[in-house]
């Protein structure tokens, strides 16, 4: 009898039953992923940054000497942080005036860009020690704006900036984007791109998230955008044009104020937090290829 059971065909019904629970189960677990294919963001690496930093507000990685690059909003030069021995060093002298509230920075070629959060970019040639071929390029908005996002974009030669908050997107739902064309030195004359918040909220599956990115890169390896909410504690992830694609919610503990983020040419990535509930931190997320988000 038992050898009869074994033999006996399962129902059709019963068959399109399995399937659908493991399809079901295989997209819950896509769903609930809480870290980018790649990286593991439950697991840093941490590193202490010193009391200059504490309250440092842009990051970027310098491909000259594999070292990153480092801005403090209430600082008027930019630093270098040794990653073999994480010492700091200073880059420039004083190139900028006091509260100059810096939020980002990139590298170009030998030309430092800083952006200044009301939505102006400054231009620092490498190793400046004064204010001496400095310029700044102010995008011109109406009314009160804050920026804290800039990162480089070699598809398009410009840099991108991203509105944190911006007077004329209230009620819209969104985040805005601008392109500095480096060619020109001058912003383009309409948004280069937006953020739907909607679909972050759909990702996310929550409708009460905040999302006003602190910093943002492209990844090199996945060619993504990834941009930081240090306000929600938010990851998002976007293509270039700024259609969100993943979306993850981050650890406080670990990540209690991110405001910068880098990539090194092979996919590493850092994370830095400023110092507002304790001391400032650098986070290390190797970049393993092949692995999968959880």
């Amino acid at each position: 009898m038992m050898k009869k059971l074994i033999q006996t065909k399962c129902p059709a019904w019963f068959l399109t039953i399995v399937v659908y629970a493991v399809t079901l189960q295989a997209s819950c677990k896509q769903r609930n992923a809480d870290s980018p294919a790649g990286y593991d963001l439950n697991k840093p690496r941490k590193m202490e940054l010193g009391k200059v930093l504490n309250e440092i507000s842009g990051l970027a990685f310098n491909e000259e000497d594999s070292s990153l690059i480092a801005i403090s909003d209430s600082k008027e030069k930019v630093f270098g942080i040794e990653l073999k021995k994480l010492k700091l060093k200073d880059i420039t002298g004083k190139v900028v005036p006091t509260n100059s509230d810096l939020e980002d920075v990139t590298k170009v070629n030998n030309t430092l860009y800083l952006l200044s959060s009301p939505g102006k970019i400054i231009t620092v040639p490498n190793g400046t020690q004064d204010t001496a071929g400095v310029i700044g390029y102010d995008i011109g908005l109406q009314d009160k704006n804050d920026f804290e996002s800039l990162y480089y974009d070699p598809s398009v030669q410009g840099l991108v900036m991203i509105c944190k908050t911006c007077a004329f997107e209230k009620g819209k739902h969104l985040r805005t984007a601008f392109r500095f064309d480096l060619s020109t030195k001058k912003f383009d004359s309409t948004a280069f791109f937006t953020i739907s918040k909607a679909d972050v909220e759909v990702l996310l599956k929550d409708k009460d998230i905040k999302f006003d990115p602190s910093a943002a890169a492209i990844n090199p390896v996945s060619k993504r955008l990834f941009i930081l909410s240090s306000a929600g504690n938010l990851l998002v992830v976007t293509d270039t044009r700024g259609k969100a694609v993943e979306a993850f919610k981050l650890n406080p503990d670990k990540f209690p104020q991110a405001e910068g983020i880098a990539f090194a040419p092979n996919g590493d990535m850092y994370i830095s937090n400023e110092g507002k509930f304790g001391k400032a931190t650098l986070l290390f997320f190797p970049y393993h290829q092949g692995k999968k988000n959880k």
